[in-house]
């Protein structure tokens, strides 16, 4: 939807409480305002799909395996996960919407860790994540460094490889979940290189039999 400049005439009690609100949920006064009155003539907006979108994501995910980290905001929406390693590391997932080249987001993976042990791990563990994404779904746009990465996200339709156009909460929710899986298996398996890779790579292939939305 485009947006304009408009005048409106509102009583001070109204904006006092809109900004209340606001603050609270983290969104602009305009942000609040443009989503009530879509809201009161059926209209949904960009903001309420990514706000649905992430909420069904935390829906599925939260719990045993993610924790969100505090309300989404318009275009994004942060999680966090543990890691049965020394010290219990940290991961943090932050998908952030909007026009990215061919995509429609990124999903951005980042872990703070002063151990060289665990950084490599990581960074072995990405490695070969990304070698199971080019073999069970095909290319994919993937960058990444020690403790951090960034995943384009480009929903497609696995019999035909047709873009979807939009995201979807569930498929959304199914990829971090076998990201997140993968990446559980690998470091419950860190002894046993061979056994980690297992874990890793069941992970990405149950994701792929079991969803016809791939990202």
């Amino acid at each position: 939807m485009s947006k304009s400049i408009y005048s409106l005439v509102l009583d001070d009690e109204v904006i006092a409480a809109i900004d209340r609100t606001a603050y609270a949920e983290g969104l602009s006064r305009s942000a609040l305002i443009n989503r009530l009155l879509a809201r009161e003539v059926g209209l949904s907006t960009a903001q309420m799909r990514t706000r649905d979108i992430f909420q069904r994501v935390e829906e599925l995910l939260t719990g045993d395996m993610l924790f969100a980290m505090g309300e989404p905001s318009e275009d994004s929406f942060r999680m966090r996960s543990a890691l049965r390693y020394k010290y219990n590391p940290t991961v943090r997932y932050t998908v952030a919407l909007g026009a990215q080249g061919s995509s429609l987001g990124e999903l951005r993976v980042q872990v703070r860790s002063r151990s060289d042990a665990f950084t490599l791990a990581m960074l072995q563990f990405f490695r070969l994540w990304e070698k199971l994404e080019q073999a069970y779904i095909g290319a994919v746009d993937m960058n990444f460094e020690p403790n951090r990465l960034v995943r384009r996200l480009s929903p497609h339709n696995k019999k035909d490889g047709s873009h979807t156009g939009a995201l979807d909460g569930d498929a959304l929710a199914a990829y971090i979940g076998a990201f997140d899986s993968a990446m559980k298996g690998f470091f419950n398996n860190i002894e046993d290189p061979a056994a980690a890779a297992e874990a890793a790579e069941a992970s990405i292939a149950e994701y792929v039999r079991n969803n016809q939305i791939i990202m």
